[in-house]
């Protein structure tokens, strides 16, 4: 049977009250007629009334079942389950699954059928073409609408315009001028960039004061930035002019919103067998932010799936760490194609903790193909890497990097062979995620996964190269 992770469990739940009151209740005095198969776990959890809750888990999607009234999925009880599971595994001893149980899997498999057949039903009709509609002139709604895009597009690029000669001000001033500037300088800039329609780039100019604060090459830091942020509001003022890759690249940047289902509508579908690397949650006030990275098994191409939940609400795509699933991604279109929309996934089962994903690159693969990135798409914040062949190491002036073997090392014109300059790169992390990472490794060099920013690498997870165990990191 299929071993579940506690990091896999907690990934499922995604309100916080719940997951509290889930660990209260992982507990196996709380539990009776425990079971599990390799396709459902079942339980009985004592509640406050006479007759005990009965919970039960179908471990192909997952879903959740329980007879207590909470909206919640999962409710409490679910999460304690799922939690229990993956603590005490051995608890779940019953093999037979009981009529309740067995009464909402059969539903949910003759749902599951009606629904492929639809699918199928659709994608036969597609084909035949029989669903083309006939061509029509432009309604009076449809030429309203094209009017008022043209409009908003056109107060977009005077905003791009204005946010241009703004630059050009603070870099003939000076950078040392903004040192007495206050933060009503940059939001009074910004301000006016969302008054245009301008969202993204007014998030970019309130980072700006905050790169004074992060170390002592701030000016290169902010320079570097000025003109990534210039570059772009000029090419926005071209945007007719420019490729459909490069406009839909564009427009997303400047803070274009782009519906999932028109995605999924006029993006071709990418199949294959996904691997889901790693799960990143943050939380701001109600809302939770999910950030997958995954990994097709047989195409090697990576994808970064986001998606929201408010108020504790499960997400869309119930997607765990190191989890296995079939089906379709849809890419955002642009020129590096990396966020995705999901399709049809089905729970196909969990990796192995301490198999290590395919296709890991080197370090001088790594740089080549960073550049190569950069070169297409010049504002890129991160690229996703499966880095092999390093050793994370604690510096003695505070910091982490990755050291790697001379001959891993990238050749370069201007270093001494085999320098220490040559063979490490700075790990983006806090002391306890760098010594769990050389927990992991144990000695030997890792497979590591995360995210390249130019500067360094912000790890994800890793994998012991020699001894092949994972970190739920």
């Amino acid at each position: 049977m299929t071993s579940w992770t506690e990091e896999q469990a907690r990934a499922l739940i995604t309100d916080s009250g719940t997951l509290k009151r889930g660990l209260e209740l992982a507990a196996p005095a709380k539990w009776s007629n425990l079971g599990r198969t390799d396709t459902a776990a079942w339980g009985e959890c004592k509640g406050s009334g006479s007759k005990p809750y009965q919970t039960g888990l179908d471990l192909t999607e997952p879903a959740f079942k329980c007879s207590c009234p909470s909206r919640v999925f999962p409710c409490k009880h679910g999460a304690g389950l799922l939690l229990l599971l993956a603590r005490q595994p051995q608890l779940l001893n019953g093999t037979t699954p009981p009529d309740w149980l067995q009464e909402w899997l059969d539903k949910r498999q003759q749902t599951a059928g009606k629904k492929a057949a639809k699918e199928v039903e659709a994608a036969a009709f597609t084909a035949d073409g029989t669903d083309a509609a006939p061509a029509t002139t432009p309604t009076d709604n449809e030429l309203a609408r094209q009017k008022r895009e043209a409009q908003r597009l056109s107060r977009m690029q005077r905003g791009a315009g204005e946010l241009a000669v703004w630059l050009l001000d603070l870099v003939r001033a000076g950078l040392a001028a903004t040192d007495n500037q206050p933060l009503s300088f940059w939001e009074n800039q910004a301000a006016r960039l969302v008054d245009n329609q301008l969202p993204g780039l007014a998030s970019v100019v309130r980072e700006l004061p905050t790169l004074r604060h992060q170390g002592a090459d701030w000016p290169e830091r902010m320079l570097s930035r000025l003109g990534e942020l210039y570059l772009l509001a000029q090419a926005f003022q071209r945007l007719p002019e420019l490729p459909e890759a490069a406009r839909q690249e564009l427009l997303q940047l400047v803070g274009v919103n782009l519906k999932k289902e028109d995605i999924l509508a006029t993006e071709p579908a990418v199949a294959d067998e996904w691997r889901v690397l790693s799960v990143a949650v943050t939380e701001e006030d109600r809302l939770t932010v999910r950030r997958c990275w995954l990994q097709g098994q047989q195409t090697g191409r990576y994808a970064l799936v986001v998606e929201f939940s408010f108020g504790g609400q499960a997400f869309a795509t119930a997607l765990v760490p190191d989890g296995h699933y079939t089906g379709t991604l849809t890419f955002y279109p642009g020129l590096l194609s990396l966020r995705a929309v999901p399709g049809t996934l089905t729970f196909a089962g969990l990796t192995s903790a301490d198999a290590s994903p395919p296709y890991p690159t080197t370090l001088p693969e790594l740089l080549d193909a960073y550049a190569t990135a950069v070169a297409r798409q010049p504002w890129l914040r991160e690229w996703p890497v499966l880095l092999t062949g390093g050793s994370p190491a604690f510096t003695p002036d505070g910091r982490w990097v990755l050291r790697f073997t001379p001959e891993l090392a990238p050749a370069s014109a201007s270093a001494e062979p085999n320098t220490t300059a040559m063979q490490q790169v700075p790990l983006l992390c806090d002391d306890l995620f760098g010594w769990e990472l050389q927990a992991v490794g144990g000695g030997v060099p890792l497979t590591i996964f995360g995210e390249w920013t130019g500067r360094g690498l912000r790890p994800l997870v890793g994998w012991g190269a020699a001894v092949e165990t994972s970190s739920a990191l």
